[in-house]
């Protein structure tokens, strides 16, 4: 068996060991600078001898030095970084999901996807997109107008979920849609909102709420009486009195979280689910099915979600026109039925 080194007391309280630079494999090359640089960003436009060139990418790989990929854009002219924007709030699956993908198709390419997450502390998307100069930008729930134009105008490709910014992928997030075709062909016709009350949430909700009237609208029915919760449950109770006494009997909520408060201030205000306000959430969480009643939700397909952004992006990429694509409501996600809306097994349905 080799024997394994032991580290002095004295190694422990060394410094950790720097990163090797640029600076270090030009002096093992007995090279400039310079000419460190244009070897490894793949500059063609100066005349450098192969002895030369063999001799810097030795001393690299001795050295284990890897290039900036910043650095390498502004060298090279053409950036090897996709920039990811996600909002500041928690996505569970459905982000590792699609960050995953994105990453290995990115990868396929040569380039590394950077994830951007979006929160009044951050830096804005411009500030760093100035700084990383991405060959795309690709945003999971839009960005605002002016980061669109501007990136537009440096000729950096943006690609977005919602129609109204960047390059539309349309995903078709019907879950509101699904959530009251599910409750009016259970006979409910006076339904309420439960919203959530998170400011990060905002754009996704107010989606989510548009989608909701425009399903009343549609099937005939008032429009929904609309409520926002915190997950700390205060006033839930009298929130959910207040739909009932309003003549609700069913309750679409913005995410399962939501929904999960909802059915406390249910059992808080005496009242029964779903004999007396029916609940739905969305996500489809694993603790669903343990609830008391357990609860219906909306489920999305992480692969074909998934699916739809990498090649969106690999589009992007290769410089290829990426037309809006559409996968309808039945690709992406389905009604998983529970007794907190009593009725039967799984069902799918398609909006057209």
């Amino acid at each position: 068996m080799d024997a394994v080194p032991v580290k002095s007391p004295e190694d422990a309280n060394l410094p950790p060991r720097a990163l090797p630079t640029g600076e270090d494999v030009a002096r093992r090359a007995n090279v400039s600078r310079a000419t460190v640089s244009y070897v490894l960003n793949g500059v063609t436009s100066q005349k450098i001898s192969q002895k030369t060139r063999e001799a810097v990418h030795r001393a690299a790989d001795e050295l284990g030095y890897r290039p900036n990929p910043a650095a390498q854009s502004l060298a090279a002219g053409a950036s090897r970084i996709a920039l990811l924007v996600m909002p500041g709030v928690h996505l569970g699956e459905l982000f590792i999901e699609v960050s995953s993908l994105l990453t290995a198709r990115a990868a396929e390419r040569g380039v590394t996807l950077i994830v951007h997450i979006e929160s009044p502390a951050s830096r804005t998307v411009i500030d760093v997109a100035q700084d990383l100069r991405p060959r795309a930008v690709f945003s999971m729930f839009g960005l605002d107008e002016q980061t669109v134009s501007w990136l537009r105008e440096r000729g950096i490709p943006v690609a977005s979920l919602r129609q109204d910014s960047g390059d539309s992928v349309t995903a078709n997030d019907r879950s509101g849609w699904l959530q009251v075709h599910h409750l009016a062909d259970h006979g409910h016709s006076r339904i309420g909102f439960a919203d959530t009350d998170d400011p990060g949430l905002r754009m996704v909700a107010e989606s989510r709420r548009d989608d909701i009237l425009d399903a009343c609208r549609q099937h005939g029915l008032p429009t929904p009486l609309h409520e926002q919760f915190g997950l700390d449950g205060h006033d839930a109770a009298e929130k959910v009195r207040r739909w009932v006494e309003a003549g609700v009997t069913a309750v679409a909520a913005y995410n399962d979280e939501v929904a999960i408060t909802v059915l406390a201030g249910i059992r808080r205000a005496g009242l029964r689910c779903p004999e007396d306000l029916a609940v739905i959430g969305v996500d489809e969480m694993a603790i669903n099915g343990s609830m008391d009643p357990p609860l219906s939700s909306i489920e999305f397909d992480m692969d074909n979600f998934g699916l739809l952004y990498s090649d969106a992006l690999s589009a992007m990429l290769d410089g290829r026109a990426s037309p809006p694509r559409e996968l309808v409501t039945d690709d992406l996600m389905r009604v998983v039925e529970r007794a907190s809306t009593a009725g039967s097994p799984l069902m799918s349905f398609d909006p057209e």
